[in-house]
């Protein structure tokens, strides 16, 4: 057995057991093999076990955030049918909210793989220029300059939509806070 499973994956599970809640604890170890899977994808870019472990845990993280995510849209859609007017206002608030994540999501999917690395790396996975810049072995600025384009395209996928309402997309994604 690789020492992966021996030494990180009890540890992987706990924390996604964690962050799932007791709830969808039982997602767990599709959160870690996910997580595992992706961080073998990006290993090129992960230059040593520091690097390789902390991409591995945020990995773990963002992906049962995006299950708790998900839980809590199919809840609140489960619970329409029994919805009083100011229910009804929430889960409307809701399904646009959603449409507009899919909306992103699906523009984000069409950009070119430097972009939609920058993207993953800084929006998802809350990393500082500087550690993705280290990772993907570039300079910052040229990190910022990716981040800039990114915008831009993301603008114009979105149908030319202001920078404020793409930041309000990012916001409402929870993507803004870990950029920063």
């Amino acid at each position: 057995m690789h020492p992966l499973y021996d030494v990180m994956y009890p540890g992987l599970l706990r924390y996604a057991a964690a962050v799932l809640g007791e709830e969808l604890a039982y997602l767990a170890e599709d959160c870690v093999q996910d997580a595992v899977m992706a961080t073998y994808t990006n290993r090129s870019r992960l230059e040593d076990a520091f690097h390789w472990r902390s991409y591995l845990i945020q990995s773990v993280r963002n992906r049962a955030l995006k299950v708790v995510r998900h839980h809590d849209v199919c809840s609140t859609y489960a619970g329409s049918g029994e919805a009083g007017a100011g229910e009804e206002r929430d889960i409307s608030h809701e399904m646009i909210r959603q449409e507009t994540l899919d909306t992103l999501y699906a523009a984000i999917d069409t950009l070119p793989e430097i972009y939609r690395e920058v993207f993953e790396m800084s929006f998802e996975q809350g990393l500082r220029n500087a550690e993705i810049a280290h990772l993907l072995d570039i300079a910052e600025i040229t990190v910022k300059k990716r981040k800039e384009r990114l915008i831009s395209l993301l603008r114009a996928k979105l149908g030319d939509i202001s920078t404020a309402e793409l930041i309000a997309m990012l916001s409402s994604a929870g993507m803004l806070e870990k950029a920063m």
